[in-house]
């Protein structure tokens, strides 16, 4: 039971779900339930949960990587610095959420979906040209993921 609870902390359906194919399992194949059964019935569970990333994660992590107020990257604010900041925020946002580009542009200070896909544009344009802007990026993604 403890294995179980430690690889599934999503939600409690889920976890309900998990011991309900543990049971099924032991009791089909008429097997004990141990670790070994439980390993090899959550391998599937396991790969299928992954935490989605929210945008508003991606925007703390990128605030704080820059050391920018989170405040700012909504604002109409143009500092090379903030706009970077934005601009790598909705980049990540359009390709680690399901949210869509006019959803990203107003969570980001109601900016217009052709402002996402200029960001996200121009991002990539730099992450081919500029090292260290793709160390930036890079870092940040490395983060999200861990």
């Amino acid at each position: 039971m403890e294995y179980v609870a430690t690889q599934i902390d999503n939600s409690v359906r889920e976890l309900e779900g998990a011991m309900v194919s543990l049971l099924a399992q032991s009791t089909l194949n008429k097997k004990e339930i141990d670790l070994g059964l439980a390993k090899s019935m959550l391998k599937n569970f396991v790969k299928n949960t992954h935490k989605e990333i929210s945008m508003d994660f991606i925007q703390k992590l990128v605030c704080e990587y820059f050391e920018v107020p989170v405040d700012m990257v909504k604002s109409k604010v143009r500092k090379r610095e903030i706009v970077q900041a934005r601009q790598i925020s909705m980049y990540l946002a359009k390709a680690h959420t399901k949210s869509s580009l006019k959803s990203i542009g107003a969570f980001f200070g109601g900016r217009d979906h052709s402002t996402v896909i200029y960001a996200c544009q121009t991002v990539e344009d730099l992450i081919e040209t500029d090292k260290k802007f793709k160390t930036y990026v890079s870092d940040i993604m490395k983060k999200l993921k861990s």
